[in-house]
Protein backbone atom coordinates (compact mmCIF):
# COMPACT_ATOMS: atom_id res chain seq x y z
CA UNK A 1 0.00 0.00 0.00
CA UNK A 2 1.22 3.31 -0.89
CA UNK A 3 1.70 5.55 2.02
CA UNK A 4 0.36 8.84 0.83
CA UNK A 5 -1.75 12.02 1.69
CA UNK A 6 -5.41 11.48 0.71
CA UNK A 7 -8.22 13.59 1.61
CA UNK A 8 -11.36 13.42 0.02
CA UNK A 9 -12.38 17.12 -0.11
CA UNK A 10 -15.68 17.75 -1.53
CA UNK A 11 -18.72 16.26 -3.43
CA UNK A 12 -21.19 18.45 -5.43
CA UNK A 13 -24.62 16.88 -5.74
CA UNK A 14 -27.36 17.89 -8.57
CA UNK A 15 -30.45 18.10 -6.32
CA UNK A 16 -34.67 19.12 -6.10
CA UNK A 17 -37.00 20.02 -3.13
CA UNK A 18 -34.89 22.52 -2.27
CA UNK A 19 -36.75 23.81 1.22
CA UNK A 20 -36.61 20.42 2.66
CA UNK A 21 -33.30 19.49 1.75
CA UNK A 22 -31.60 22.93 2.83
CA UNK A 23 -33.59 22.57 6.30
CA UNK A 24 -31.90 18.93 6.56
CA UNK A 25 -28.75 19.72 5.98
CA UNK A 26 -28.30 23.22 7.65
CA UNK A 27 -30.73 22.52 10.67
CA UNK A 28 -31.19 18.86 11.10
CA UNK A 29 -27.49 18.34 11.04
CA UNK A 30 -26.22 21.74 11.67
CA UNK A 31 -23.94 22.99 8.81
CA UNK A 32 -22.95 25.93 8.01
CA UNK A 33 -24.65 27.33 4.73
CA UNK A 34 -23.57 29.73 2.43
CA UNK A 35 -25.60 30.81 -0.90
CA UNK A 36 -23.50 30.75 -3.55
CA UNK A 37 -26.23 31.61 -6.57
CA UNK A 38 -29.70 31.90 -6.64
CA UNK A 39 -29.75 27.94 -7.26
CA UNK A 40 -26.50 26.69 -5.64
CA UNK A 41 -25.58 26.33 -1.69
CA UNK A 42 -22.61 25.43 -0.26
CA UNK A 43 -22.15 23.49 3.33
CA UNK A 44 -19.40 23.75 5.44
CA UNK A 45 -18.40 22.15 8.85
CA UNK A 46 -18.16 24.82 10.92
CA UNK A 47 -17.38 28.46 10.06
CA UNK A 48 -13.99 27.76 9.84
CA UNK A 49 -13.70 25.20 7.42
CA UNK A 50 -14.18 25.33 3.36
CA UNK A 51 -17.39 23.42 2.38
CA UNK A 52 -17.21 20.02 1.61
CA UNK A 53 -21.05 19.59 0.18
CA UNK A 54 -22.49 21.71 -2.68
CA UNK A 55 -25.62 21.32 -3.74
CA UNK A 56 -27.24 22.69 -7.28
CA UNK A 57 -31.19 22.77 -7.72
CA UNK A 58 -31.90 21.95 -11.05
CA UNK A 59 -31.93 18.43 -10.61
CA UNK A 60 -34.81 15.84 -11.45
CA UNK A 61 -35.94 13.06 -9.73
CA UNK A 62 -34.91 9.85 -11.44
CA UNK A 63 -37.11 7.55 -12.76
CA UNK A 64 -35.42 4.57 -11.27
CA UNK A 65 -32.31 3.55 -9.61
CA UNK A 66 -28.88 4.46 -11.38
CA UNK A 67 -25.26 4.26 -10.85
CA UNK A 68 -23.34 6.78 -8.74
CA UNK A 69 -23.01 7.47 -4.97
CA UNK A 70 -24.01 4.88 -2.53
CA UNK A 71 -23.73 7.08 0.46
CA UNK A 72 -21.16 9.15 1.95
CA UNK A 73 -19.50 8.82 4.91
CA UNK A 74 -18.92 11.59 7.76
CA UNK A 75 -15.81 10.07 9.74
CA UNK A 76 -15.94 11.40 13.30
CA UNK A 77 -13.26 12.29 15.61
CA UNK A 78 -14.59 10.22 18.51
CA UNK A 79 -17.54 7.95 19.78
CA UNK A 80 -18.25 10.83 21.95
CA UNK A 81 -19.04 13.50 19.10
CA UNK A 82 -20.61 10.88 17.67
CA UNK A 83 -23.48 9.80 20.03
CA UNK A 84 -24.37 13.81 20.65
CA UNK A 85 -25.59 13.60 16.95
CA UNK A 86 -27.48 10.70 16.73
CA UNK A 87 -29.05 11.23 20.44
CA UNK A 88 -30.14 14.51 18.34
CA UNK A 89 -31.17 12.42 15.35
CA UNK A 90 -33.25 9.58 17.58
CA UNK A 91 -34.94 12.10 19.87
CA UNK A 92 -36.24 13.99 16.50
CA UNK A 93 -37.22 10.77 15.29
CA UNK A 94 -35.51 10.37 12.05
CA UNK A 95 -35.12 7.16 10.88
CA UNK A 96 -31.26 5.80 10.77
CA UNK A 97 -29.49 2.29 9.87
CA UNK A 98 -26.61 1.03 11.87
CA UNK A 99 -23.72 -1.23 11.94
CA UNK A 100 -20.60 -2.51 13.86
CA UNK A 101 -18.59 -2.90 11.54
CA UNK A 102 -15.51 -4.26 13.50
CA UNK A 103 -13.03 -1.39 12.37
CA UNK A 104 -15.90 1.51 13.02
CA UNK A 105 -19.44 1.83 14.14
CA UNK A 106 -21.81 3.28 12.08
CA UNK A 107 -25.48 4.78 11.37
CA UNK A 108 -26.95 5.14 7.96
CA UNK A 109 -29.69 7.69 6.75
CA UNK A 110 -31.15 9.25 3.43
CA UNK A 111 -31.40 13.36 3.08
CA UNK A 112 -34.52 14.13 1.54
CA UNK A 113 -33.66 13.39 -2.21
CA UNK A 114 -32.47 9.78 -1.06
CA UNK A 115 -28.38 10.15 -0.83
CA UNK A 116 -27.35 8.06 1.76
CA UNK A 117 -25.36 9.45 4.53
CA UNK A 118 -23.05 7.36 6.29
CA UNK A 119 -21.65 8.91 10.27
CA UNK A 120 -18.96 6.61 11.73
CA UNK A 121 -16.34 6.71 14.27
CA UNK A 122 -13.41 4.43 13.93
CA UNK A 123 -12.17 1.88 16.25
CA UNK A 124 -8.37 2.22 17.16
CA UNK A 125 -6.32 1.03 14.16
CA UNK A 126 -4.27 -1.46 16.48
CA UNK A 127 -7.62 -3.22 17.09
CA UNK A 128 -8.44 -3.69 13.51
CA UNK A 129 -7.53 -7.88 12.21
CA UNK A 130 -5.56 -8.02 8.85
CA UNK A 131 -5.32 -11.41 6.70
CA UNK A 132 -3.56 -11.34 3.42
CA UNK A 133 -3.75 -7.83 2.69
CA UNK A 134 -7.34 -7.81 3.86
CA UNK A 135 -9.39 -6.16 6.40
CA UNK A 136 -12.01 -7.98 8.60
CA UNK A 137 -14.92 -6.20 8.15
CA UNK A 138 -18.37 -7.34 9.70
CA UNK A 139 -21.89 -6.24 9.61
CA UNK A 140 -23.46 -6.95 13.52
CA UNK A 141 -26.17 -4.74 15.55
CA UNK A 142 -24.79 -1.70 17.14
CA UNK A 143 -24.63 -1.42 21.06
CA UNK A 144 -26.41 1.85 20.93
CA UNK A 145 -26.95 2.31 24.22
CA UNK A 146 -23.70 2.12 25.13
CA UNK A 147 -22.34 4.51 22.15
CA UNK A 148 -24.62 7.34 23.69
CA UNK A 149 -23.28 6.64 27.31
CA UNK A 150 -19.88 8.42 25.68
CA UNK A 151 -22.39 11.23 24.89
CA UNK A 152 -20.14 14.54 27.02
CA UNK A 153 -22.38 17.03 25.94
CA UNK A 154 -25.51 17.50 24.09
CA UNK A 155 -25.32 18.69 19.98
CA UNK A 156 -24.11 21.86 18.73
CA UNK A 157 -22.52 21.33 15.85
CA UNK A 158 -20.05 19.47 14.41
CA UNK A 159 -16.90 18.68 15.94
CA UNK A 160 -13.14 20.01 14.88
CA UNK A 161 -11.39 16.88 13.02
CA UNK A 162 -14.47 16.00 11.17
CA UNK A 163 -13.92 14.88 7.74
CA UNK A 164 -15.12 13.10 5.05
CA UNK A 165 -14.13 9.92 5.61
CA UNK A 166 -15.41 7.58 2.36
CA UNK A 167 -17.35 7.55 -0.33
CA UNK A 168 -19.34 4.88 -1.36
CA UNK A 169 -20.16 3.95 -4.93
CA UNK A 170 -22.79 1.95 -6.74
CA UNK A 171 -22.88 0.70 -10.36
CA UNK A 172 -22.90 -2.61 -12.47
CA UNK A 173 -19.78 -4.79 -12.29
CA UNK A 174 -17.48 -4.47 -9.56
CA UNK A 175 -14.24 -5.31 -12.34
CA UNK A 176 -14.86 -1.92 -13.29
CA UNK A 177 -14.13 -0.85 -9.44
CA UNK A 178 -11.26 -2.52 -9.54
CA UNK A 179 -9.43 -0.80 -12.67
CA UNK A 180 -10.39 2.73 -11.71
CA UNK A 181 -9.16 2.47 -7.89
CA UNK A 182 -6.49 -0.14 -8.26
CA UNK A 183 -5.38 0.31 -12.03
CA UNK A 184 -5.56 3.96 -12.28
CA UNK A 185 -5.62 5.62 -8.52
CA UNK A 186 -3.08 2.92 -7.51
CA UNK A 187 -5.70 1.90 -4.99
CA UNK A 188 -5.32 -1.24 -2.80
CA UNK A 189 -7.82 -3.82 -3.01
CA UNK A 190 -8.61 -4.14 1.37
CA UNK A 191 -12.15 -6.06 1.40
CA UNK A 192 -14.66 -7.96 -0.46
CA UNK A 193 -18.24 -9.04 -0.14
CA UNK A 194 -18.73 -12.27 -1.78
CA UNK A 195 -18.46 -10.65 -5.83
CA UNK A 196 -20.76 -7.93 -5.31
CA UNK A 197 -18.46 -5.43 -3.11
CA UNK A 198 -15.11 -4.21 -3.11
CA UNK A 199 -13.07 -1.63 -1.10
CA UNK A 200 -10.27 0.17 -1.57
CA UNK A 201 -7.77 2.24 0.25
CA UNK A 202 -4.18 4.08 0.91
CA UNK A 203 -2.41 3.97 3.93
CA UNK A 204 -3.60 1.00 5.13
CA UNK A 205 -6.68 2.51 6.38
CA UNK A 206 -9.94 0.37 6.01
CA UNK A 207 -11.35 1.79 2.91
CA UNK A 208 -11.26 5.16 1.15
CA UNK A 209 -13.49 3.50 -1.42
CA UNK A 210 -16.17 1.07 -1.85
CA UNK A 211 -17.37 0.24 -5.13
CA UNK A 212 -21.15 -2.47 -4.82
CA UNK A 213 -23.54 -3.59 -7.26
CA UNK A 214 -26.40 -4.61 -4.93
CA UNK A 215 -28.62 -2.94 -7.15
CA UNK A 216 -28.19 -5.21 -9.93
CA UNK A 217 -25.87 -5.65 -13.12
CA UNK A 218 -28.33 -3.58 -15.56
CA UNK A 219 -27.99 -0.04 -13.53
CA UNK A 220 -27.24 2.46 -15.91
CA UNK A 221 -25.46 5.87 -15.35
CA UNK A 222 -27.91 8.88 -14.65
CA UNK A 223 -28.64 11.12 -16.98
CA UNK A 224 -27.19 15.04 -16.33
CA UNK A 225 -29.97 16.74 -15.65
CA UNK A 226 -31.12 14.37 -12.71
CA UNK A 227 -30.12 14.34 -9.04
CA UNK A 228 -27.00 13.39 -7.76
CA UNK A 229 -23.63 13.32 -7.98
CA UNK A 230 -22.11 15.37 -10.52
CA UNK A 231 -18.69 15.46 -9.08
CA UNK A 232 -16.19 14.58 -6.31
CA UNK A 233 -12.89 16.12 -5.23
CA UNK A 234 -9.68 14.49 -3.78
CA UNK A 235 -6.73 16.41 -2.52
CA UNK A 236 -3.16 14.33 -2.73
CA UNK A 237 -0.17 15.07 -2.02
CA UNK A 238 2.90 16.05 -4.38
CA UNK A 239 4.56 12.41 -4.47
CA UNK A 240 1.04 10.86 -5.08
CA UNK A 241 0.19 13.80 -7.66
CA UNK A 242 3.41 12.88 -9.63
CA UNK A 243 3.14 9.43 -10.46
CA UNK A 244 -1.16 9.54 -11.36
CA UNK A 245 -0.01 12.61 -13.61
CA UNK A 246 2.09 10.69 -15.50
CA UNK A 247 -0.15 7.32 -15.47
CA UNK A 248 -3.13 9.21 -16.24
CA UNK A 249 -1.77 11.35 -18.73
CA UNK A 250 -4.07 10.41 -21.41
CA UNK A 251 -7.53 10.19 -19.87
CA UNK A 252 -6.51 13.79 -18.17
CA UNK A 253 -9.53 16.47 -19.25
CA UNK A 254 -7.90 18.84 -17.32
CA UNK A 255 -5.76 21.24 -18.60
CA UNK A 256 -4.67 22.94 -15.54
CA UNK A 257 -1.41 21.76 -14.45
CA UNK A 258 -2.01 21.25 -10.57
CA UNK A 259 -5.65 19.06 -11.37
CA UNK A 260 -6.20 15.99 -13.03
CA UNK A 261 -10.05 15.66 -14.32
CA UNK A 262 -11.45 11.76 -14.82
CA UNK A 263 -14.47 10.53 -15.61
CA UNK A 264 -15.29 8.04 -13.25
CA UNK A 265 -16.96 4.49 -14.17
CA UNK A 266 -20.03 5.60 -12.47
CA UNK A 267 -21.31 9.08 -14.33
CA UNK A 268 -19.57 11.64 -12.91
CA UNK A 269 -16.39 13.41 -12.47
CA UNK A 270 -13.31 12.90 -10.06
CA UNK A 271 -11.18 16.38 -9.42
CA UNK A 272 -7.72 15.69 -8.38
CA UNK A 273 -5.95 18.58 -6.81
CA UNK A 274 -2.10 18.95 -5.63
CA UNK A 275 -1.36 19.48 -1.54
CA UNK A 276 1.02 22.10 -1.68
CA UNK A 277 1.07 21.55 2.19
CA UNK A 278 3.79 19.65 3.53
CA UNK A 279 3.20 16.10 4.63
CA UNK A 280 3.13 15.11 7.93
Amino acid sequence: MLNVDYKISHISLMADDEQRMRSFYRDMLGLVEKQQSSSQFSYAFTHQDQPFLTLSFSGQKTAQQRQGLYHFALLFPNKASLASLIERLILAEYPLGSGDHDVSEAFYLNDPNGNGIELYHDRQQTLWQWDQGLVKMGTKAVDVLALLQAKEAGWSGFPVGIMIGHLHFVGDNVRRGDTFFIDQLQMSLTAKIAGSAHFYSHNAYHHHHAYNTWFGSDLTQRRPDENGLVNWTVTIDEKLFKILNQSLHDQNLSTKPNQIWLADPFGSRLVINKDYSPSD
